[in-house]
């Protein structure tokens, strides 16, 4: 059995440049994650690129640095494998920074700049230090320019619009608020509710779809100037 290599050989053999591009490649995204007061900021991600980079780095080195090796060590060892089983694990991580509050979600782009350091630092492992700095651009080309596009974007929203009024006005204010909401580009997809005895107020559910540009104010306002409406409520649709 050949007599293992000394600290000192093993160092000797180490290259410090794939280390380095690591850390810059994952520091960059990271930065950009970290300047936004994201979950997964520029720890995590330059960890995930070095830790991504130095396991394929050591799949490469460590079994032709072996006098003697064996079929199944070769398998082991493999840096396409272990490339597969990075990016599967990274995937819990990216998990991890999903926030959902009601039906806001946050952190999925966070989660898929973490997904995609681990990338970055297995190209960086296989020694395409180019490839992985022009991508890291790129991602940070998408993250920092793209959002501000986006944000000008008025996405489709589903509403739950909730009028409760006095029983004698049910029909017109069915149809009085049904006419509202068409007027303002908010269609009704469904319409349900309850009533219950004379003193007791009905309750209309609209099951609305609009885009996002804040209508609750202005809808909140009209429809309860509505003759008989008691109260009107604005709110998002269970899941």
């Amino acid at each position: 059995m050949p007599h293992p290599d000394s600290i000192v050989e093993q160092l000797a053999r180490i290259d410090p440049v794939p280390l380095f591009v690591a850390l810059l490649v994952g520091g960059l995204i990271g930065f950009e994650r970290e300047i936004h007061g994201r979950p997964a900021g520029l720890r995590t991600h330059m960890l995930v690129c070095l830790a991504s980079a130095v396991l394929i780095q050591a799949s490469r080195t460590i079994p032709t640095g072996l006098p003697s090796q064996s079929d199944a060590f070769r398998v082991v060892m493999d840096p396409n494998r272990l490339a597969a089983g990075i990016v599967t694990g990274i995937g819990f991580l990216g998990a991890a920074t999903v926030i959902r509050a009601g039906d806001i979600v946050r952190g999925i782009t966070t989660g898929a700049s973490v997904w995609s350091v681990a990338g970055l630092g297995i190209v960086v492992g296989q020694g395409e230090y180019a490839m992985a700095l022009v991508a890291s651009l790129i991602v940070l080309l998408l993250l920092a320019v793209v959002d501000r596009f986006t944000r000008g974007i008025r996405p489709v929203i589903y509403r739950r619009v909730v009028v409760r009024g006095e029983r004698s006005e049910l029909t017109k204010l069915s149809e009085a608020v049904g006419a509202i909401l068409k007027g303002h580009g908010i269609r009704v997809q469904d319409l349900s509710g309850s009533r219950g005895s004379i003193e007791m107020p009905f309750e209309l559910v609209f099951h609305v779809r609009c885009r996002n540009v804040k209508q609750a104010p202005e809808m909140l306002e009209l429809i309860s100037a509505q003759k008989g409406v008691t109260s009107v409520e604005w709110s998002e649709i269970s899941h």
